[in-house]
């Protein structure tokens, strides 16, 4: 999508979509995204457009589309992170569930009926959304969408299958309805 307009708003940390009803929020830009100017810019973008190619086959009153950029996709955090910026590629969780923080978030996902929060940091900033009711929305937990994270996926022998059991476990939290 480089080569082409970025929505507008679309930022290294958020990919707004005006109208979506779903959306997904991961931990942190970092250089790729920098340098590329939207969330989730590389393997982890490349692994959300496998998810997104199964969830839309299994579940297209969730997933309408298998086209990221029909989803908000945001950061738990909006600062770009990676170890030759900031000496780590991640934020604490601390930081993420600072006030002005949390903020930012839920104006960002406010107008989504449900939320997929992938890693960490991520659940821990919408968990601490719902409890303190500034997201209303249904909410699916996830490990995070990065090639290390997926490779780690007990069950699957290579990216596609450990892909379908990210996305079973996922689906399992919203049945149909």
């Amino acid at each position: 999508m480089s080569s082409l307009p970025l929505p507008a708003g679309t930022t290294a940390h958020a990919q707004p979509c005006p109208g979506a009803r779903t959306g997904f929020v991961f931990i942190c830009p970092g250089r790729h995204e920098a340098n590329r100017g939207y969330p989730c810019a590389a393997g982890t973008g490349a692994n959300l457009n496998r998810v997104l190619e199964v969830l839309h086959q299994r579940r297209p009153d969730l997933f309408p589309s298998t086209s990221r950029w029909q989803y908000v996709v945001t950061n738990s955090w909006d600062r770009v992170e990676y170890p030759a910026l900031t000496g780590r590629s991640v934020p604490t969780e601390g930081e993420v569930l600072m006030p002005a923080n949390l903020e930012r978030l839920a104006r960002e996902i406010a107008a989504l009926e449900r939320v997929v929060a992938c890693g960490a940091q991520a659940q821990a900033a919408v968990r601490a959304l719902k409890a303190g009711g500034r997201f209303q929305g249904d909410v699916a937990f996830a490990r995070h969408l990065s090639q290390r994270s997926v490779n780690m996926i007990p069950g699957g022998t290579d990216t596609p299958s450990r892909i379908a059991r990210w996305c079973e476990d996922l689906l399992a939290q919203w049945p149909a309805g």
